[in-house]
């Protein structure tokens, strides 16, 4: 199908307290730094205006370096109508300073999207809401808006926005700490934006990526995917490189640390040397970014701190606390003002240390469940030690021990709520998908009616004049006459035969297991099926080098490719050289497999109804429409897509896309 590629917005990151780069919340005490890299496709952390989700600009496609889109959708809509926009719009800039009301705005935004009559504006809805609950720190509520979402969308064909959820779904598991659960997502999310030839997209999952292997411990990984955003995203806004190289810098700044602890001094001090490298200068950074800013500030400072730059760090948190008040946001104040009091430390100054970490202490108290909390109260807590007040010490160590007791526990029961969540979505979308894949199949109900009728009374009508004129002929002796006429009956009852046995199988749903499937053996198997035609017709076929091997049924996979094959064949006939091409390409989570020919593509009419069952460019009696439906359901029901579009160098390009099998 033909549609239209629009630029949708990016979903907002949010800032998240610290600078998300430098919490050590989430990170697992248990992994191994040294871990084998699982995928070489992966990245960083990205952010984005949060009024951005708001923007839906219908425009030109996203750029893949000339690669045409293999995910067909809908162009972007326009604004949300007035009385649904504007209530999200509004929660959006209460999220901070009044969650309360943000809440009751997107209850009464929602309410209002659930009564209208058109079916976009519900999962649009709820997709800027899923994000606005992200600010409001409630990773459940915005998982929930996610997996009503999604479906929604789905069944719409919006497969951009589709995917813009299931990115979103992949940051609230981080947010919950299901670091596991979000790689998995994310790259789910990569994948498909790899394949809607969207670089920017994609470096924007692999950032999140980047974030997940970090809080298992996997600096290595990070490092590397932090690395890879960065070189996909080289055309991007100043403010978000600076934001990807703050992320780099973070995962040096942590490896570097851990490589010291191991007692690898030279290792480490490479590894800070390289973070110092990729950090821009304080004063090179756009505060006007506002908590994209306040973020790579920050890493700035405490990158400083590790080198003992002094001057470095004083003017980068000077910078940041200026950037802090002008914001008036809780959380970025308390980050300034912890940060000043750990400069204050080091220039020897525990008064004003004291002020400064009790000033953190009274801003984050104000930001819910802000992990920052219990590390200012630490700080606190050695600076009255230090004074001899050991009172005061006590307190705040135990006022310290008391947040963190209990941002664990709202932390757990949130990660077990997000996990029963998802087992639930997962099988609510799987059924989804079955139902609407056996719809599919009946959604033309009139044209397929009539394409029966035309099938079915041609070769009726001509074995009824066969009968009749084999009942004259046998009455005046022609046996050789009678004979040909019976031959003739045989070969239409056989087109009969046919055509009924494909109806029969075209509503069953399919549920043989899944297994590893070697594509080359694949390949092998459906060409030797057509081996009598390619000797009637020469084609030169050529083939991929490297193996893969995906999830599916075997069988079905060889019948796809045999059908696409004989498509190729056909549409190549009278041409004086054939060729067939066969390409694979390995993804995170998904092989593409891409058979090519040479013969004329697809007309823009052709194009659009290709996968329509009783759809045929052939003659009549050739052919029953019924190849391409049947082979992209069959791939559905493995988890997987068949698509199609004009080669650019050529000839009709299908794409078969399946689960990968990882080594």
């Amino acid at each position: 199908m033909t549609c239209s590629r629009a630029s949708l917005p990016a979903t907002t990151l949010g800032c998240v307290p610290e600078d998300l780069l430098g919490s050590n919340r989430f990170h697992s005490p248990t992994a191994r730094w040294g871990r084998v890299l699982r995928r070489s496709d992966r990245s960083s952390m990205a952010m984005a205006d949060p009024a951005s989700v708001f923007v839906s600009t219908p425009g030109s496609p996203p750029t893949g370096g000339g690669r045409p889109s293999l995910w067909p959708h809908r162009p972007a809509e326009g604004e949300l109508r007035e009385e649904i926009g504007a209530p999200l719009r509004q929660a959006l800039e209460a999220a901070r300073r009044d969650p309360d009301r943000a809440r009751a705005l997107l209850d009464e935004a929602l309410a209002m999207a659930r009564a209208s009559d058109d079916p976009t504006v519900l999962p649009r809805s709820l997709h800027r809401a899923a994000v606005i609950a992200l600010r409001l720190r409630d990773p459940c509520a915005a998982y929930v808006m996610c997996v009503q979402a999604q479906p929604l969308l789905e069944r719409l064909d919006d497969r951009w926005r589709s995917t813009e959820v299931l990115k979103l779904r992949g940051r609230c598991c981080l947010d919950a700490g299901e670091n596991e659960l979000a790689e998995t997502l994310l790259a789910e999310a990569a994948d498909r934006f790899e394949r809607m030839g969207s670089p920017m997209q994609t470096a924007r999952c692999h950032s999140l990526l980047s974030a997940a292997y970090r809080r298992q411990g996997n600096l290595l990984a990070a490092v590397h995917f932090a690395q890879q955003a960065c070189s996909r995203m080289s055309e991007a806004p100043r403010p978000v490189r600076h934001r990807l190289l703050a992320i780099e810098a973070m995962s040096r700044l942590e490896l570097s640390r851990r490589l010291r602890a191991s007692g690898e001094e030279r290792a480490a001090d490479d590894e800070l040397d390289a973070a110092l490298r990729v950090l821009p200068p304080a004063e090179a950074v756009d505060t006007d970014a506002g908590a994209q800013s306040a973020a790579v500030l920050g890493v700035i400072v405490r990158v400083a701190a590790e080198r003992g730059d002094l001057a470095a760090r004083m003017s980068a948190y000077q910078r940041l606390l200026r950037l802090a008040r002008r914001l008036d946001d809780p959380v970025i104040l308390g980050l300034a003002w912890l940060r000043g009091a750990e400069c204050r430390i080091a220039q020897g100054r525990p008064a004003a240390a004291r002020n400064d970490a009790l000033r953190a202490i009274d801003h984050l108290l104000r930001a819910s469940h802000s992990p920052m909390l219990p590390e200012a109260e630490r700080v606190l807590a050695g600076l009255l030690e230090g004074m001899g007040d050991s009172r005061g010490a006590y307190e705040a160590f135990g006022a310290a021990l008391h947040h963190e007791a209990e941002q664990e526990r709202a932390f757990t029961a949130a990660r077990l709520e997000l996990l029963s969540l998802h087992a639930k979505a997962e099988r609510d979308l799987r059924e989804t998908e079955q139902t609407l894949a056996y719809a599919q199949r009946f959604s033309n109900v009139g044209y397929l009616v009539a394409s029966v009728n035309h099938e079915l009374n041609q070769p009726l009508a001509s074995i009824r004049l066969l009968a009749e004129t084999t009942i004259e002929l046998a009455r005046h002796g022609h046996r050789e006459e009678v004979k040909q006429s019976l031959r003739s009956m045989v070969s239409l009852s056989g087109r009969l035969t046919d055509l009924a046995s494909k109806l029969a199988a075209f509503p069953v749903r399919e549920n043989a297991p899944l297994r590893s499937v070697s594509l080359r053996a694949a390949i092998d198997e459906a060409l030797s099926l057509v081996q009598s035609r390619l000797a009637q017709t020469p084609c030169q076929i050529t083939r991929f080098g490297a193996d893969a091997q995906v999830q599916a049924d075997e069988g079905q996979v060889v019948h796809v490719i045999a059908n696409l094959v004989n498509n190729a064949i056909d549409a190549m006939a009278g041409q004086a050289q054939r060729r067939i091409h066969f390409s694979c390409t390995a993804g995170p989570s998904m092989v593409q497999l891409t058979i090519c020919d040479n013969g004329p593509g697809f007309a823009p009419a052709v194009h659009e109804r290709l996968f329509h069952p009783f759809f045929s460019t052939k003659a009549a009696g050739q052919g029953l429409g019924l190849g391409l439906a049947l082979s992209r359901d069959a791939l559905r029901a493995m988890g997987g897509e068949l698509s199609a579009y004009n080669d650019v160098d050529g000839g009709a390009a299908f794409e078969l896309s399946l689960p990968r099998v990882l080594p």
